[in-house]
């Protein structure tokens, strides 16, 4: 069912366009698969802004939650921070006289709580210091990825961790969870909280609760960020979207409905968003 579910809902960033940074992203291991949709790293690039000075990289809620690991390569320190699920885009900002590298585990909706075993709306639109989550734990880990120079390295590492983790933790997929995410990516977010609760014979609160620990949101949230997903998936791959063909087919009452909301999650009007795209390609 979770590879299903992984095939159904492929949430996307918009990253990846400054010619001074370089993005690259890892599929898991098959044993990882269930929990972590990828790792990524954004690095250094020996290559200059130029003409690209105008282009914008953007975090964007995705329905994910993330481990950061970010090195100062100034400094030479490093920090460790995991990210709740956030319902609100911003803009990355880089400094070339302080460049950093990046490494990030992304966890698939859901496959963060059995690592952390804490009820994930705590850190809705919040950043922990790791530490405090995995005392000692994660300042070995730190130790470690800090030591390793490429993103495939780090991986590796990370991957070992999460598997200790999980090992010790006997550690499975809910698969209660599993279901409901199942109706709310199959329907594209458009099914209705009450439709999903009466589909698996459960009450919409006893649904909430069990979205609030494993999502992180409500299942209404985060079918509007899966909605909003799907449709910068399809301007990321369409030169020419047809805007009115799509704010019907994802179940927006109108064109303005489509742009408020698409530009409560991007930032931008999705017309905008297609052209940071195509500077892109």
């Amino acid at each position: 069912m979770q590879l299903e579910l992984q095939s159904l809902f492929c949430p996307i960033q918009a990253n990846g366009r400054v010619n001074s940074y370089k993005y690259v992203e890892i599929t898991p291991s098959p044993l990882l698969r269930n929990h972590v949709s990828r790792y990524w790293a954004l690095e250094p690039s020996s290559l200059p802004d130029l003409a690209d000075s105008d282009m914008v990289d953007r975090v964007v809620p995705d329905g994910c939650t993330d481990i950061l690991f970010e090195h100062d390569l100034v400094d030479n320190r490093y920090r460790i921070r995991y990210f709740g699920i956030l319902d609100h885009p911003f803009r990355i900002t880089y400094n070339e006289k302080r460049p950093v590298r990046k490494f990030g585990i992304r966890f698939f909706t859901g496959g963060a709580y059995p690592f952390i075993q804490t009820a994930l709306a705590e850190f809705s639109n919040r950043c922990y210091e790791l530490n405090d989550i995995w005392p000692g734990f994660a300042e070995r880990m730190g130790k470690e990825l800090f030591e390793q120079d490429s993103p495939y390295a780090k991986a590796r590492v990370m991957e070992q961790y999460l598997l200790t983790i999980a090992a010790r933790s006997k550690i499975a997929r809910d698969n209660l969870l599993s279901n409901l995410l199942y109706r709310i990516f199959a329907s594209r977010g458009k099914a209705s909280v009450h439709e999903l609760a009466q589909s698996e014979a459960i009450s919409d609160r006893q649904m909430n609760r069990k979205f609030e620990r494993w999502v992180g949101f409500s299942p209404k949230k985060f079918s509007e960020i899966v909605r909003f997903q799907l449709v910068v998936s399809e301007i990321s791959k369409n030169r020419k979207p047809d805007w009115r063909m799509l704010a019907l087919e994802y179940g927006f009452y109108d064109q303005a409905h489509f742009i408020r909301e698409f530009k409560r999650f991007y930032g931008e009007s999705p017309v905008n968003a297609a052209k940071e795209f195509q500077k892109k390609v």
